[in-house]
Order: structure tokens, then sequence, then C-alpha cells
């Protein structure tokens, strides 16, 4: 079954879950405290998902050691998050202000007014990249082709939801803020069309970038395509999880380091069998970290 029908399959899956408004709640609050921690996360924000848990629960730092900026990145992520919630919800085109808007909640406290919802007045290169971005005097068109084209009927969702987020990378627009802001552009046209968001994992940022440059240096956007792809699959997987074997009480469950412990393995064995695939968590907690049961010991001895 190729990936695509395999994402279909899962997104309607999630669906018939979601329709349980305990779950949609859960749903819902874990996922704006996840794509605020991996989002920044990606950028080089330094708080722990338990850090950026606590900054979006309570609003409140717990470390001294931490910037404060960091802290305000996350709590700005969460509101940028809520605002595409709203946007999502209306029947109008996505618009130049909107993606305006979002830059300006993700920046809001963090740089000058002159910089926050405001394209770059000035030439710039990305650190330790080959690629060249557009100049200042073409960003007005390119972003208005961009809009036109997240607003055509002829493209696929999927396919125009992943394109559009390349194409903005590319435009580069604002002077800081273009991962975050095109990561929720990228979730804003899939909420739209009644998909879920996509989270682009931490760990993964490596992969994600380097698809990136490709595409852009060689105009070859296969990697790339494959990546967001996959991610849009990990990230419903996911969410499933969250939801399923729920049949073990969550006494049963084990975490990763109690897991390796009871299996008499060191924790990087367990994480070297999940990376390849042949070890999957069967739950997890409101924090995403992963749950085993104690029947996957046998597995992993094997």
């Amino acid at each position: 079954m190729d990936l695509i029908k395999e994402i279909e399959l899962k997104r309607n899956q999630l669906a018939q879950i979601l329709q349980n408004k305990q779950a949609l709640r859960l749903f819902k609050s874990w996922l704006l405290t996840e794509l605020s921690y991996t989002s920044n996360n990606i950028e080089g924000n330094s708080l722990t998902r338990k850090e950026t848990i606590f900054a979006v629960t309570k609003g409140l730092t717990v470390s001294s050691i931490k910037p404060i900026k960091d802290y305000q990145e996350i709590i700005n992520h969460v509101k940028a998050s809520n605002l595409i919630l709203k946007l999502s919800k209306n029947n109008k085109d996505i618009t130049e202000n909107d993606i305006l808007n979002i830059h300006k909640e993700i920046l809001k406290g963090l740089e000058e007014d002159d910089f926050i919802g405001q394209y770059r007045t000035v030439k710039i290169r990305i650190s330790g990249s080959k690629v060249v971005v557009p100049p200042p005097s073409k960003i007005n068109g390119l972003v208005k082709e961009l809009i036109d084209f997240i607003n055509s009927k002829q493209v696929n969702v999927l396919e125009k939801a992943i394109l559009a987020h390349f194409k903005f990378i590319a435009i580069n627009p604002f002077i800081d803020g273009n991962g975050r802001t095109a990561r929720l552009l990228l979730n804003l046209i899939l909420l739209k069309n009644n998909y879920y968001p996509v989270i682009i994992r931490a760990r993964d940022r490596k992969t994600y970038i380097k698809s990136i440059e490709k595409g852009e240096l060689k105009n070859d956007l296969t990697m790339y395509k494959q990546f967001m792809y996959k991610a849009v699959d990990n990230s419903y997987q996911t969410y499933i999880d969250m939801f399923e074997n729920k049949t073990e009480s969550e006494n049963d469950l084990l975490t990763i380091s109690k897991f390796a412990k009871a299996a008499n393995v060191p924790v990087s064995t367990v994480r070297y069998y999940l990376r390849v695939g042949k070890l999957k968590p069967v739950s997890k907690t409101e924090s995403d970290y992963m749950l085993f049961s104690k029947e996957q010991i046998k597995i992993l001895k094997k």
C-alpha cells in the first residue's frame, strides 16, 4: 500500500477516535504544546519538553538558567497556533494578511516592531548554506504567486500544503521566523481542508533541512516530498497511538528507562530498535513519553 493511501486510512481512523469529545480535548491540548516544542526546538530553542509543557500550561518560567526569550518563543507559538485554528474554521481563502498576522504572533515581544509582520528590505544569506534567497524587490510578487497557488483548487491538498511550505521557505520573506511561519502555514492549509497538523520532529531536523536545501539547489524535490509525506504519516500514527492500546492499565506500562532495565539492556539499545522500526511503544503519555508493555520485553530479548 502506498504512503498516501496509508495516510488517508490513518486520517479516517483518527477522525473516528476524535468523535469522542474527551479524546478531542486531550488531543488539542497535547498538540498545541507539541507543535510549539518541536517547531521552536528545530530553530534552536533550548527548552525541554517538560519545560515547554510548564510554560504553556502555567505561563511561567521554571529555570533561571534558560533564556527568557526561549519561554517567550513557546508562548508566542501557542498563540500563533490558536490563530491558525481560528482561521481554519472560516470558509475564506488564505490571504497575505493571514501570513503576516501569523508572523506577528511568532515574533511579538522578540523583535522590533519594524520587523514583525513586515517583509525584509535587505538581502540576506542563510548561514552555512549555498542557497541564494530572492532579493527584497521580488518578495511581494513571489508571495502573491504563493497565495494564488495555496487557494487554487486543482492541486491535491497534501501536495499543495507540502509544496506551499517549500515555496515559502524558498522565498524567505522575513528577517526571522521564516521556518516557524512556514510550518504554521503548512498546518493551516491542512486544517482548512479537514486534515490534521503535521509535526516535524526535532530529531529529524538535519534530514528536514537537507531535503529542503537539495530541493532549492538542485531543483529536485524527491527527497523533500518523501520526507514530508513520511512526517505526515508519522504524525498521524503518533496521534492514533495516543488513544489505542488502552486495554492495559497505565501501571502495567513501562517508561523507556524501566523497560530497558527490565530487559537488561542499555536505553541506547531500545532507542536503536525504535529507530530501525523493529520496536514501537504501545502508548504514550500526554507529555509524549513512550510507554512499553511487559510482553515486549520478550520481543526485545529475542
